[in-house]
């Protein structure tokens, strides 16, 4: 009885730590949190998850660490006729500034960021994209791929390079053809 107990318990931890550690590159779990905009209202990341998404999701000091790959993919969507059928997200992971009058300084840099490159920008103000089931690292600059219904179907972390480009934009035609 105590032998059968144990392999229960056993499966049952096994279990959850596989459901609590899904990786987000699976394929598996539609992904969702609330976010903010740049004027302070919220909005569920399942909203737009209409189409093959690519999800940047970055701090303040990570920003520039995959400009390449921010270049590349508007120049592919240009050239291939992309960008009408491929959605690029863009989420600031700002929740160590979730104060005043901080938050209000986030708030203005992010407007001027959003003027310059023609993308609303997502505010992660309480980190939820650091979280399960998303558990994407705080402190880089994280790059996913969605499909239309907001399962990933490819992550890199850091800063990317060509190989994993070309692994991106694989993924994207597989999603787009």
């Amino acid at each position: 009885m105590l032998l059968r107990a144990t392999r229960t318990v056993a499966f049952v931890v096994a279990l959850a730590a596989t459901q609590a550690h899904t990786n987000p590159a699976d394929g598996g779990v539609t992904l969702d949190a609330t976010v903010e905009t740049s004027s302070g209202s919220t909005t569920r990341l399942s909203a737009l998850w209409a189409k093959p998404t690519v999800l940047f999701y970055e701090d303040r000091d990570s920003t520039a660490l995959n400009q390449h790959v921010k270049d590349a993919l508007y120049e592919k969507g240009k050239t291939e006729h992309m960008l009408d059928q491929v959605s690029v997200v863009a989420v600031a992971n700002v929740a160590a500034y979730d104060w005043f009058p901080a938050r209000n300084f986030v708030l203005a840099a992010v407007r001027d960021v959003e003027k310059k490159v023609h993308l609303p920008v997502y505010l992660d103000f309480k980190g939820s994209l650091a979280t399960t089931p998303w558990n994407l690292p705080p402190k880089s600059s994280t790059v996913l791929v969605l499909d239309g219904s907001g399962r990933a179907v490819w992550k890199a972390q850091g800063r990317l390079s060509k190989e994993k480009v070309a692994e991106l934009f694989t993924e994207l035609d597989k999603l787009v053809h």
